[in-house]
């Protein structure tokens, strides 16, 4: 996030963001140097900033400097109600995530990877989490999602679309452009339930003799809308933690 104050030098506020239940075990960030290797960073679950109503999000604030290296999501790239009033994104738009891909790990680079998709279901519809026992707000991207993607960001471009008709054949608009916002934050996949034998088939020894079935992939990738991001950003304690280190900064060049 930008300062507030323009009499400050060009820099900000940055945070990570990534899924309260990953926030929950993380103990270390990794964050690339511009001169060639990483530095790890030591983190706790009480570092973190959770949702306030318990959506599965936490963000951390994050001391940056110019000997790392790396890439921000400003606020202005945040899908808004304004944007989504102008640009109208949802079923059918492009996806991608940058993600960790977890069994290719980076040796050589430590680089993220990307992965594509479309949006299925765009406004969000709650799916209930089991684990946390929380209503998630959801929108659907049907994505190659995996273990191992949580907290990973989802950003949108507009697709070609149907704009009226030619001899009344629907008229597909081609696009030269196209904004690319932050979409949301990917928490899951949806499982897929496949039946595999009726219950008085089971045999009593298998661990599968009261629940009949099998999960798998849908390839429904769920993602946190992201005004939930927002949601934390505005938190008092953020907002007062920013003005304190503008406050310092303002001091220092003054």
């Amino acid at each position: 996030m930008p300062f507030e104050e323009d009499d400050l030098p060009h820099s900000g506020h940055h945070y990570v963001v990534t899924n309260d239940h990953v926030r929950i075990g993380a103990r270390a960030l990794r964050i690339n140097l511009r001169d060639g290797g990483s530095e790890d960073l030591s983190v706790h679950p009480e570092d973190w900033f959770p949702h306030p109503e318990g959506d599965d999000l936490a963000i951390r604030p994050l001391l940056l400097s110019s000997h790392h290296r790396f890439a921000a999501v400003n606020r202005s790239m945040i899908l808004s109600p304004t944007l989504q009033a102008k640009y109208d994104f949802g079923p059918g738009d492009e996806a991608f995530l940058i993600g960790r891909y977890v069994d290719l790990e980076g040796r050589s680079h430590n680089v993220p990877t990307v992965r594509t998709g479309v949006v299925s279901v765009l406004p969000a519809e709650p799916i209930f989490q089991p684990e946390r026992g929380h209503n998630q707000e959801t929108i659907l991207i049907e994505g190659r999602s995996l273990s191992g993607y949580s907290g990973a960001p989802v950003f949108v471009t507009l697709a070609p679309h149907i704009q009226g008709t030619i001899d009344n054949v629907p008229f597909v608009n081609q696009l030269s452009g196209s904004p690319c916002v932050l979409l949301g934050i990917v928490y899951g996949h949806h499982p897929w339930r496949h039946p595999i034998r009726e219950l008085a088939e089971v045999d009593s020894q298998s661990p599968n003799k009261t629940k009949p079935y099998v999960e798998g992939n849908s390839g429904m990738m769920m993602v946190i809308p992201p005004e939930k991001v927002l949601d934390i950003l505005d938190l008092p304690e953020l907002v007062e933690l920013r003005l304190k280190k503008e406050k310092e900064v303002l001091k220092q060049v003054s």
